[in-house]
């Protein structure tokens, strides 16, 4: 029998959910707004609101959108896209955008990051690229074996939201970060995914 994993989602366990808490890390400290783009069910969401922190989900998808859970929640969702934001310029401290661009338009969706983040605000995004040549083969080996190891003991989990291919391959999608988002750092993390954490310039 595999070990019970101590990690928080392990009873809704994917190679998402899998990053969640590193996500949260990296969100800034008593930020006054956190910004889940492509919140789906909520599930991000909720977590960076844990302690009080306000999180605004959104997505395009009004059917995946969590009911309104009242007034008591700091957690909230609205319908939007990616592309065009309903939020006010520079008025966002952290921003989260778990497995979004391969589905949108990645200009569009960057630049409005860059425009609703605040001076020293972060924004983390997490998502995957494809096979583009042979030197990527030894990562993917790398990424089947992490997968095994990281299952062990945990409950798999496939929330209803739409999936796609990806478009990029992992070094356009290393480049495409970092022109649209110069200065953040790019990291190509275990189970096919990377992981780019940019700060907006005071």
């Amino acid at each position: 029998m595999p070990p019970v994993s101590p990690h928080p989602f392990a009873t809704r366990w994917n190679h998402n959910s899998h990053y969640y808490p590193r996500i949260a890390a990296a969100v800034p400290p008593g930020a006054a707004l956190v910004v889940d783009v492509g919140c789906g069910d909520g599930t991000l969401a909720r977590y960076l609101a844990r302690g009080g922190t306000p999180v605004l989900g959104i997505d395009p998808d009004a059917d995946a959108l969590p009911v309104d859970e009242g007034s008591d929640s700091t957690a909230r969702f609205v319908q939007g896209v990616a592309e065009d934001l309903p939020l006010a310029d520079a008025s966002v401290d952290g921003l989260t955008m778990v497995m979004v661009l391969h589905h949108v338009d990645h200009a569009r969706a960057l630049a409005e990051v860059r425009r609703v983040l605040r001076p020293g605000g972060v924004a983390v995004v997490l998502g995957y690229g494809r096979v583009g040549s042979a030197l990527d083969l030894p990562a993917e080996v790398g990424d089947l074996l992490a997968h095994r190891w990281h299952a062990r003991g945990k409950t798999p989990w496939e929330p209803s939201v739409a999936l796609a291919d990806p478009d990029l391959t992992w070094r356009q999608s290393r480049r495409l970060l970092r022109t649209e988002l110069p200065g953040g750092t790019y990291r190509r993390v275990p189970m096919w995914r990377y992981l780019y954490t940019w700060t907006a310039p005071l």
